[in-house]
């Protein structure tokens, strides 16, 4: 199951190594901004928690605000030694690619001071290295959540089964029981029976003394 798994991963990394991240505008606040656009072959909503989850497990807390998830104070070795505001915006890549998400990122050095190609050529470029790497790490996302729904799919499973072998051995118990009732009673019968014919013959022997 993992082969298959890691498959489908270097299927979709290979897909998609073509894809190259993009310069573009993108709107924050009704005001135009530089930004770098990457397009990534998962579903929007693993995108988005991929990414948040990255940043979670670096020790930086994300905030919703205008349709982005801004990380603050964020110091990345692949964007080089400062620290930067960074701005992440996740929408479907189009109609027909429900699978595809295009994600957008600002880069600031702080107070909205975003950072475009003409002021700082080298981070932007930085940038756009580290959203192509994206695709990588929302795979491993992607495949570390298979494995967790999966794993509680054999522990429900393994739960269910427990539980109807325990009310199996509950209903054998019972079948036992009721057997050796059923049992007892078939002898109880017998023994009226015999009872029974026995009373029904001293009856009939008085009745016939009475006709003498």
């Amino acid at each position: 199951m993992k082969k298959i798994f890691l498959s489908g991963i270097a299927i979709v990394l290979f897909a998609y190594g073509i894809s190259q991240s993009r310069l573009v505008t993108a709107e924050y606040q009704k005001t135009q901004q530089p930004a770098i656009e990457y397009d990534v072959p998962f579903p929007e909503k693993t995108v988005s928690k991929s990414i948040d989850e990255y940043f979670q497990k670096l020790g930086y807390k994300g905030k919703d605000t205008k349709g982005y998830l801004i990380f603050k104070g964020v110091r990345l070795p692949e964007l080089g030694a400062d620290t930067y505001d960074l701005y992440f915006k996740t929408g479907r890549k189009n109609k027909k690619e429900k699978d595809a998400t295009t994600v957008t990122m600002l880069m600031s050095s702080g107070y909205d001071h975003f950072i475009g190609d003409t002021t700082n050529s080298t981070l932007i470029n930085n940038g756009k290295t580290y959203l192509e790497g994206l695709t990588g790490r929302v795979a491993a996302y992607d495949l570390d959540q298979q494995i967790a729904d999966q794993d509680a799919a054999v522990k429900k499973s393994a739960k269910s089964l427990t539980n109807l072998t325990g009310t199996g051995d509950d209903l054998l118990k019972k079948k036992a029981k009721l057997e050796n009732d059923i049992a007892d009673n078939l002898k109880k019968q017998a023994a009226q029976k015999t009872e029974s014919d026995k009373q029904q013959l001293i009856l009939q022997t008085l009745k016939d003394k009475r006709k003498q």
